[in-house]
């Protein structure tokens, strides 16, 4: 959003960020400086208890990470259990977006939110100021397709999720979307249509990273490095990848495998130790983009078999030059032309996706092919300038629309 906002201030565009807190530390302080970010907090502003405001409670549990939490925390972190991301609807992003769209002032000419729940503030300004919405959806809230998420406590919340989301989104001029994959759950959730228009990448900070301060590091060496990026979770499937090392190490001894990412180390500790290759696994969770930088630069394949709806990893990697394996059921498999900038597997089979990792292995050629013609096709396809031109044309059109 942030890089966004940049460009088309760049194009002469007069851009105002709206957000209900700012992290100033860790959110982009060099693109921050060039931007005009008001901060529109919670209607009860400090009265706010700290533990149910999501950035403070990150802050504070990242403070007390060595000791045990207190007991309200604890309390928090049982209910988020219970209720998931609906635990923060009610009591905090409800009130927040409301809140926000009522404190945007008069003179625009397009409201941009991105990404849920930004179009409840959008729906909350635009019903004061006739004003068209452009939603960068990126992809609608899952538990409007999976039950388990709407099961227990977290059916509290769901009337107001179903409710309030849906009505905002009618008030929605333009949907947009990174995927065809995205569009179809946003006609799934919405009976809308979306258009796709797909974000850019700072080439610049990943292009220019080399990873040989890395691999020392590391003590990689010669090893054949294999890496996934993205949080631990059940839809990145990271188990696939381990099974996928497991068949690629009876062959090939120098082999190892790279997370990066926070989220359930556990399982995948378990699976990896219960299949014998705990030795070529390494957990990492990098700080910073210039480090996740020198982290893609390191690998010699990056691997992604997730079911998402887009998958930014696999574009970063892109922009390093590096050869990837995606799953088909992933939304940037949409870029990847099978064997020419990527390759391309079906979902959920580790043998297939061990077999495509064997072919790079043994064809150092093919590995640079496929690295520089991915590069390429983010410098022509993906910069923050072609993201920005898109997004130009989008708002035009829905002010034309809009104003007839």
């Amino acid at each position: 959003m942030l890089s966004l906002a940049n460009e088309l201030q760049k194009r002469g565009h007069t851009i105002e960020i709206f957000v209900s807190a700012l992290n100033e530390e860790d959110s982009y302080p060099d693109l921050l400086r060039k931007l005009h970010v008001t901060v529109v907090p919670h209607p009860l502003g400090k009265k706010m208890p700290r533990w149910l405001t999501p950035l403070e409670t990150a802050q504070l549990q990242k403070a007390e990470q060595e000791s045990p939490l207190e007991a309200k925390f604890a309390l928090r972190e049982w209910m988020r259990r219970a209720m998931g991301r609906q635990f923060y609807t009610i009591p905090y992003e409800l009130p927040t977006m409301i809140n926000i769209g009522r404190k945007i002032p008069k003179g625009f000419d397009v409201i941009n939110c991105h990404n849920y729940p930004s179009e409840w503030a959008a729906f909350a300004a635009k019903k004061r100021l006739n004003t068209p919405i452009v939603w960068m959806c990126n992809e609608p809230p899952f538990w409007f397709f999976v039950p388990e998420l709407r099961r227990g406590l977290r059916k509290i919340n769901w009337p107001v999720y179903n409710l309030l989301d849906k009505t905002a989104v009618n008030y929605v001029d333009e949907i947009l979307v990174l995927s065809h994959i995205a569009s179809g759950y946003v006609r799934k959730a919405y009976n809308r249509s979306s258009r796709v228009v797909r974000s850019g990448i700072d080439l610049e900070r990943f292009g220019k990273a080399s990873g040989a301060a890395f691999r020392k590091k590391y003590g990689l060496g010669d090893d054949f490095v294999l890496l996934q990026v993205g949080n631990l979770e059940l839809n990145k499937r990271q188990t696939d990848t381990i099974k996928a090392l497991h068949i690629l190490s009876k062959n090939n001894s120098g082999i190892k495998l790279v997370f990066n990412g926070g989220g359930r180390q556990t399982e995948l500790i378990r699976l990896s130790e219960q299949l014998g290759v705990q030795d070529k696994v390494l957990f990492l969770r990098s700080t910073s983009d210039e480090e996740l930088a020198e982290v893609y630069a390191a690998c010699d394949v990056f691997v992604f078999p997730a079911q998402i709806t887009w998958g930014l990893a696999v574009v970063e990697a892109m922009a390093t030059a590096k050869p990837v394996v995606v799953s088909k059921r992933c939304g940037v498999s949409e870029i990847i032309e099978n064997s020419v900038n990527g390759i391309v597997v079906d979902h959920a089979r580790p043998d297939e996706m061990a077999s495509q990792i064997e072919r790079l292995i043994d064809d150092s050629g093919l590995r640079k092919r496929l690295g520089d013609n991915a590069y390429e096709y983010v410098r022509t396809h993906l910069s923050w300038k072609k993201y920005a031109e898109n997004m130009e044309a989008t708002f035009e059109s829905a002010k034309r629309r809009y104003n007839v």
